[in-house]
């Protein structure tokens, strides 16, 4: 069976993100990106952020009542669009060996700044389109392009229920509705328009003032049924939309921005080590709808060795030790529903199973998948990759 015949037909509940970014400015934060694997049936507790990594276009700060800044997700062309309320920049994640070209630094145009009221304390992007919403403290919204001049393409509207300074904007495009929190972490879901779609969530509960919004777009649900909602504050982030959610580490000191990420949940723990090589299992680009780009791939192995790619909707969260190298099989071969594919890597070391995803819609999955590759050096005659599950994610 083809993998691509397979997606359409799985489904699962009660998963939730896999992984957020925090954006962390400098000179209140530390000038780096945190990214952080929430909550997920495959490791369904905390774990810490990864190390940060290089904002990498040093933004000059700007000063306000409510902070400015913030930060959104293409996750098409794995761009992490940021601001200082003033200039618009991108950079990729690292996470994935797919990026498109960066764009920016740019200015983002005086009128439309006079247009919201002040800098920018708000960005949301929309893909398919390719429009940054901005927002501003006095609550009042714009989309534009983002390109150099930032020309206007949705009026401006505003957003009068947001008492409290709006610190946050997030776009969904599963509803293509827009998340608004003010700065003690109440959460707006508002029509693109400005038009209320569901009373307030929150606030937040943790001290400090909130820095940003962001929904789960994998569409799956937390255990009160409910797509999870994550707020930032500091150090800390949690799931506004129930009171039983843990309070998180995100890994930054100050962080005015806060993005969903499409990225793969991962099993803490490396592949195994065997014959020298320890490999990377990874996927090439966001698990976001309609990425042609997204993948399976290993790499630092066994240059031209053969890999069989294993993917599955169950897996054994136990997992069975069958070999030396460390890395358990979490994959049932018994299962009926398991299918596998044969690569061979390259001279470095690295072989990809492309799966497009166009046509492929938001809340299918999650699929969890192992790679194993042939080694004499094992008593089992072949070594396993780390466990990964990837859910495909709305934009």
């Amino acid at each position: 069976m083809r993998l691509t015949t397979l997606l359409p037909f799985v489904f699962a509940a009660a998963a939730t993100a896999q992984h957020v970014v925090a954006y962390d400015p400098m000179p209140a934060g530390t000038g780096q990106f945190f990214e952080t694997q929430v909550f997920s049936l495959l490791v369904p507790a905390p774990l810490p952020p990864d190390p940060g990594y290089p904002v990498g276009i040093a933004l000059p700060p700007v000063f306000a009542n409510v902070p400015p800044g913030d930060a959104s997700y293409d996750g098409i062309n794995n761009r992490i669009w940021f601001t200082n309320g003033q200039i618009l920049a991108s950079r990729p994640s690292p996470s994935f060996p797919f990026a498109g070209p960066a764009i920016g630094p740019m200015p983002i145009a005086p009128g439309v700044l006079a247009a919201i009221g002040g800098p920018v304390t708000g960005i949301a992007y929309k893909p398919l389109t390719n429009t940054m919403f901005l927002a501003s403290a006095a609550a009042i919204v714009i989309g534009v392009t983002p390109v150099p001049g930032t020309p206007i393409v949705v009026p401006p509207f505003p957003l009068p229920f947001v008492a409290a300074g709006l610190s946050g904007l997030d776009y969904d495009s599963v509803t293509n509705s827009l998340f608004a929190c003010d700065i003690n972490g109440l959460v707006f879901n508002v029509a693109i328009g400005g038009a209320p779609l569901a009373p307030p969530i929150g606030p937040m509960g943790i001290p400090g003032v909130a820095g940003d919004v962001c929904i789960d777009k994998t569409t799956q649900l937390n255990p009160a049924g409910l797509r999870p909602i994550y707020v930032c504050a500091g150090g800390l982030m949690r799931d506004v939309t129930t009171a039983m959610a843990p309070v998180l580490p995100n890994g930054a000191a100050a962080p005015t921005g806060l993005a969903f990420l499409g990225r793969a949940a991962s099993q803490p723990g490396p592949s195994a080590t065997c014959g020298g090589f320890t490999p990377v299992y990874q996927t090439t680009a966001p698990m976001t709808s309609g990425n042609a780009a997204f993948g399976l791939r290993v790499r630092n192995g066994a240059p031209l060795s053969p890999v069989i790619f294993a993917v599955d909707w169950v897996f054994n969260p136990i997992g069975l030790l069958i070999n030396g190298g460390g890395s358990l099989l979490h994959l049932f071969p018994g299962s009926g529903s398991l299918v596998t594919f044969v690569g061979v890597t390259d001279a470095v070391g690295t072989a990809d199973l492309p799966i497009n995803l166009l046509g492929v819609p938001a809340g299918v999955g999650p699929l969890y998948t192992q790679a194993l590759w042939p080694c004499a050096a094992d008593a089992a005659g072949f070594a396993l990759t780390d466990m990964q599950s990837f859910h495909v994610t709305g934009h």
